[in-house]
């Protein structure tokens, strides 16, 4: 069999891979530890199948091809297709109490398909899915994609297919995030400049939405909440993002010497994402209450004291960019 990446033959010979599955995981670490991500296998001419090819013989195909992303701008691409990806299959499940036995192999497929980008980008981005907990129910990215691929399979009955899409939404949050800080990685100086000045005239409007999200808690419109909320966290998200570009693309920043009162920058975005984090655990806890007043106190307590730091990192910016 022949096994061809980006439409280059591949000379080196697979010794212990024995059926399409070996070879596609086998291709998929090496494409992971050369910093890239797997776009596409095709398997004679047809998408690879994991549950209906990953068994069979290398001896029965004549050719594997694989297609790899080297660019981020294909990442954030393949994110995007993944979010509309998400949001059609959670169309497709709502009001249903069954699937049929196509439309199951085919969300099994896309469950596989799902965790497969998720890796690449994972290695890309340095991301421990195991530690991130979109703001929904609490679980892990980890956990989400292992309870979808185990489930996708199985889904019978309204209260089967009520649980995948809840597991479902969780994941819908987490690509809209991953997708608006991978988008940032790619931006030129002068946007990156322009998302800093932006954040900082808006950081009333920010804070606004954080009191509008405890509100939605407090009256009981959890999904509207949860929606707010994964929003005005991604622009959060955004702006963090946007300090490691920021100084990729201006060798001489240096955030270690943005200091007011004794406190150190990074020290005041460390105490933003713990800020966060203790969000996530309320939710994850079910204290609507103490989720509620950190989201409505204490972040936009934090975003406050951040500002001064936002316009000194500006400032240094700017000096370096003239």
């Amino acid at each position: 069999m022949e096994i061809f990446v980006n439409d280059q033959k591949l000379e080196s010979a697979f010794e212990n891979e024995k059926n399409l599955g070996e070879v596609f995981d086998a291709v998929g670490r090496w494409v992971e530890s050369n910093g890239k991500f797997l776009l596409s296998c095709l398997v004679d001419g047809e998408e690879f199948q994991a549950g209906t090819m990953r068994d069979s013989s290398i001896a029965k195909a004549n050719k594997m091809e694989f297609y790899v992303g080297e660019e981020l701008d294909i990442l954030i691409s393949s994110l995007n297709e993944l979010d509309s990806y998400v949001d059609k299959v959670g169309t497709t499940l709502l009001g249903r109490d069954s699937l049929t036995e196509k439309e199951t192999k085919e969300l099994t497929d896309g469950m596989y398909w799902i965790k497969t980008l998720l890796d690449s980008a994972g290695k890309l981005l340095k991301l421990k899915y195991d530690q991130i907990k979109p703001m929904g129910t609490g679980n892990t990215v980890e956990e989400i994609m292992s309870a979808l691929q185990s489930k996708a399979g199985k889904l019978e009955g309204t209260a089967a297919i009520e649980e995948f899409l809840e597991y479902l939404r969780d994941m819908k949050l987490f690509v809209m995030d991953l997708v608006a800080r991978a988008s940032v990685l790619d931006l030129d100086l002068p946007i990156l400049r322009e998302i800093l000045d932006t954040f900082i005239k808006a950081l009333p409007a920010l804070k606004e939405s954080f009191v509008k999200v405890n509100e939605s808690y407090q009256s009981g419109k959890d999904e509207v909440a949860t929606h707010l909320l994964t929003q005005s966290v991604s622009q959060i998200n955004v702006l963090l993002t946007s300090f490691i570009t920021l100084r990729q693309k201006l060798p001489g920043m240096d955030f270690s010497k943005i200091q007011i009162a004794e406190r150190t920058f990074e020290e005041k975005t460390n105490d933003l994402n713990d800020t966060l984090a203790s969000v996530a655990l309320a939710l994850e806890e079910k204290d609507i209450i103490r989720a509620g007043d950190i989201i409505e106190y204490e972040i936009p307590a934090v975003l406050d004291e951040l500002l001064p730091f936002l316009e000194k990192v500006k400032e240094q910016a700017d000096s370096l960019a003239v």
